[in-house]
């Protein structure tokens, strides 16, 4: 018997004909043998774990769902980015083993000297669903530092089986891009002229509720009921399936701009849990049944069956309303000194405005946080109103207004504020690197004629562009509003800042410089890291008659969200 095992119980499956076939069980299992392995599962599906957490085998109506993974490749695994990434259990122990529900955790324990975190990974089995829920303990119990720049499961299936995969946009088989040109990280050029790239299939996660892998009859989805414990905001991008039948499931990652996550000592947190769930069919049927599947455990949330204090099960919920701007996102975080979209140390909760500008938002966990609002219409790019709450379990946190104000005196405005580039020129297309290659160098807007959802583009790449007008001179400056939704360098060219200029009537305005958040290059279309800029326009540079106000990109690559003209109030 090895030395982390619990138990040593025979596995499951007989061998006939060359197939294994799962033997019947009476409900939920889970057995660890003399190799450490531990087999989970009913009597739909049975998954066998090698010793260290990573899936060896995935048996459902009698197909190993997990073969003809390529050689030393792990699948179903922890992992992170630095050194000794992946999850390197010391213990393994059976926590809960009834027909009802089969438990089992892995535990890594913290080892000082390489700044290792405290890691339990803990799957859950029940008798009539055919998935795994999964769900991780973190926590740092030294004196230092930790450095995280990626936290994730990888699920990776039988490509030649299950060579499709679905973001829930785009539902697809990955091209073989075996020997075609590598142009940067992951993206290929195929043969035909086009492009493809990982980052194609990304999608923005807390508007993700299922994604995965299918074909064959099979498919493999990750569900998730909430996403409160992700880093970031709203508009947090994320990769979420791969080629090679491959899904991901990102906790943390510093793609699009998200800073790494520097674990501070005697900090913890709980991951999940989220359901790993195996279903077969058609296609139709498979991509059906798991946004399905997703909606049943969005009902379940906060799920009865967890037993663990950094899991509340009792909980409150936030009410209000947002006044002057209605239409507006309404934030709910709880990581200090940190900005809400920006945020990984802790949980976050969000929510539209209805049309009169109230929200409620359940299930939050009972805590301190701050409530914050910024506006998805008008031209108040500026606005974030901010309030600070205690939420208490069971309890209704009414929080009153948040004041948005709409600005006054707008001359002209090319889009609306919502911190994506929303509505402009292919910003709606399947994402690719394509697109930011075919943006003009040079372009002129002129106000009254333009349609900026054809003639203003999602992105600018280095060049100018003018914004024409017609103004007149009344002794009052002007105020020039820059919301800007994603500002990134060039991984081709290693150019680590966006440079913008401003200038209206050759009279320079502004200079910004503003740090890589990576969107452009990885074939974001709407968002990356936002900005605001609001600059005032000196009453002497109006001119009567036609002006020009012009971006200038030098480097990198800028996305707007919004931008307008207004009168220098009095």
């Amino acid at each position: 018997m090895g030395p982390f095992s619990i138990l040593f119980l025979a596995l499951l499956s007989t061998t006939t004909n060359g197939f294994v076939v799962e033997a019947e069980n009476d409900g939920a299992f889970v057995e660890i043998n003399e190799f450490d392995e531990v087999t989970l599962g009913n009597d739909l599906f049975t998954v066998t774990f090698n010793s260290n957490a990573t899936a060896k085998s995935l048996h459902k109506n009698g197909v190993n769902i997990l073969e003809n993974i390529a050689e030393g490749m792990q699948t179903w695994y922890l992992d992170w980015n630095g050194e000794r990434a992946y999850f390197t259990p010391s213990l393994v122990e059976i926590v809960r083993n009834t027909p009802e529900q089969a438990h089992v955790r892995f535990v890594q324990e913290a080892n000082y000297e390489r700044e290792l975190m405290y890691i339990e990974f803990h799957m859950v089995v029940f008798s009539a669903l055919s998935g795994i829920y999964q769900y991780i303990k973190l926590s740092n119990p030294t004196d230092l530092t930790v450095d995280f720049a990626e936290f994730r499961t990888v699920h990776r299936f039988d490509h030649a089986l299950m060579p499709k995969v679905s973001n829930i946009i785009r539902s697809e088989a990955t091209p073989d891009v075996s020997g075609r040109p590598l142009i940067q990280d992951t993206t290929w050029q195929l043969a035909d002229g086009t492009y493809w790239s990982k980052y194609d299939l990304c999608g923005y996660i807390r508007e993700t509720p299922w994604f995965g892998v299918y074909g064959g009859g099979f498919g493999g989805w990750i569900v998730s009921a909430s996403r409160e414990y992700h880093s970031a905001g709203p508009l947090k991008q994320e990769l979420l399936v791969h080629q090679d039948s491959l899904m991901l499931n990102y906790f943390h990652s510093t793609h699009f701009g998200t800073p790494n996550l520097l674990v501070p000592p005697g900090w913890s947190k709980f991951f999940g849990p989220y359901l790993v769930y195996i279903n077969t069919g058609s296609e139709e049927e498979v991509l059906a049944d798991a946004a399905n599947q997703a909606l049943i455990e969005q009902s379940q949330w906060p799920y009865s069956w967890v037993e663990d204090e950094e899991y509340p099960l009792s909980r409150g919920s936030v009410s209000g309303r947002v006044t002057g701007q209605t239409k507006a996102m309404v934030v709910v975080y709880d990581a200090v000194e940190q900005q809400f979209d920006l945020q990984n140390l802790g949980y976050l909760f969000h929510a539209e405005t209805n049309e009169d500008g109230t929200f409620a938002i359940e299930n939050i966990r009972p805590g301190s946080y701050d409530v914050v609002a910024y506006p998805l219409a008008g031209h108040g790019s500026e606005n974030l109103a901010r309030k600070s709450i205690t939420v208490e379990a069971g309890g209704l946190r009414e929080v009153g207004d948040l004041e948005l104000p709409e600005p006054t005196g707008i001359i002209w405005a090319i889009g609306e504020t919502d911190r994506k580039s929303d509505g402009f020129r292919y910003s709606h297309e399947l994402r690719n690197f394509y697109w930011h290659l075919v943006t003009p160098k040079k372009l002129q807007f002129v106000v009254g004629q333009s349609n900026h959802s054809r003639e203003w583009y999602y992105s600018q790449s280095e060049g100018v562009w003018q914004v024409v007008y017609e103004d007149q001179p009344d002794n009052q400056g002007r105020i020039l509003r820059l919301a800007i939704a994603a500002a990134t360098g060039s991984l081709i060219f290693n150019v680590t800042t966006a440079h913008l200029q401003v200038e209206v009537n050759d009279f320079a305005l502004a200079d910004f410089e503003f740090d890589n958040d990576k969107a452009v290059y990885r074939d974001a279309l709407q968002s990356g890291n936002f900005f605001w800029e609001k600059i005032t326009v000196p009453a002497e540079t109006v001119i009567d008659g036609e002006n020009v106000l012009s971006l200038r990109v030098t480097r990198g690559s800028i996305m707007y969200d919004a931008i307008s003209l207004a009168r220098e109030a009095a």
